[in-house]
């Protein structure tokens, strides 16, 4: 099998120099062409040449956190206006990726069980061959695997800065969250699930490909799967203790309890249209893509991964 390894060196707290080489190692009898990507968009562009040079290569293997990964998957497939094609025959092949996790959270490789911190498992995932074909969201033309985000956790992720997060990794996020939090007001959205439309105030809305939000242990999209056909919707509405009320929602999604208050409400469909009073920020597996409206929809069976 000839992969294309895409390394990302500033993934991560570990030693680059190092993980690099250890990869290098342990997938060498598999790889043809190795890219180390500079900054933002590298990761993309150089899937998208794999993916639109036939017979080149059989898969794409992705060192890297949620950002490189959701490069990788926007460069493999075709624009939105294309069908992808697992198995290729009169559309675009779309390469299977394997996944290296070197990110602060690696939502999707925690969601699918590959090993981390272990290349020599890893790359026996690869070598072993066992793939599973996922369904992916695509917003406004990007496509995203795990999920969109809009109001509270979108000013989270711009809230952010990455000379901070690639310091203390995980713990950016919850200084950010503090910061967000005491700025941010609710807002009103309008959306529209397979035609059917609802209004609500709300702190936050989330669209969910996985059940996973950022780490193993929140899940606000319990019933959420990556290969179900649908897209996974909970709006955590306005309590009327305001941010003390969202707060308190927060700490039940922890608890794993969150859907037990009427104001978290649940949701599934295939399309989605987003809109809010006024314009909110929206993210896209950790990346701010744009302000509503937005129109979002499942791809089915759009991408295949290799698993334990």
């Amino acid at each position: 099998m000839n992969a294309l390894l895409i390394f990302n060196p500033a993934a991560g707290q570990g030693r680059p120099a190092e993980a690099l080489e250890a990869a290098r190692l342990a997938f060498s009898p598999f790889l043809r062409e190795v890219v180390v990507t500079q900054g933002r968009g590298d990761a993309e562009a150089a899937a998208r040449r794999a993916a639109e040079c036939p017979g080149l290569f059989d898969a794409v293997l992705v060192a890297g956190g949620d950002g490189t990964l959701n490069e990788v998957l926007n460069g493999v497939l075709p624009p939105s206006s294309g069908s992808p094609r697992i198995g290729g025959g009169g559309g675009r092949h779309v390469l299977p990726v394997g996944l290296i996790p070197l990110g602060t959270r690696n939502v999707l490789a925690r969601e699918l069980g590959v090993p981390r911190g272990d290349m020599a498992a890893q790359a026996a995932v690869f070598e072993r061959g066992r793939t599973r074909v996922l369904d992916l969201g695509r917003a406004g033309g990007q496509y995203f695997s795990l999920v969109a985000g809009f109001g509270f956790d979108a000013a989270v992720v711009r809230e952010v800065a990455l000379p901070v997060k690639e310091l203390i990794g995980p713990a950016a996020y919850a200084f950010a969250t503090l910061g967000a939090l005491a700025r941010y007001r609710s807002t009103r959205f309008h959306l529209t699930l397979d035609g059917q439309t609802i209004s609500a105030d709300a702190f936050l809305v989330l669209v969910a490909n996985v059940s996973s939000y950022a780490f193993r242990q929140i899940r606000p999209a319990p019933f959420a799967a990556p290969d179900d056909g649908w897209l996974d919707i909970c709006v955590f509405e306005r309590a009327p203790t305001d941010k003390v009320g969202f707060v308190t929602q927060v700490l039940a999604v922890l608890a794993r309890r969150h859907l037990r208050d009427p104001r978290v409400r649940y949701y599934r469909a295939r399309r989605i249209e987003i809109m809010s009073d006024p314009p909110v920020q929206a993210q896209l597996d950790g990346d701010i893509t744009g302000l509503t409206p937005l129109t979002m929809e499942v791809v089915p069976k759009a991408l295949t991964v290799f698993v334990p």
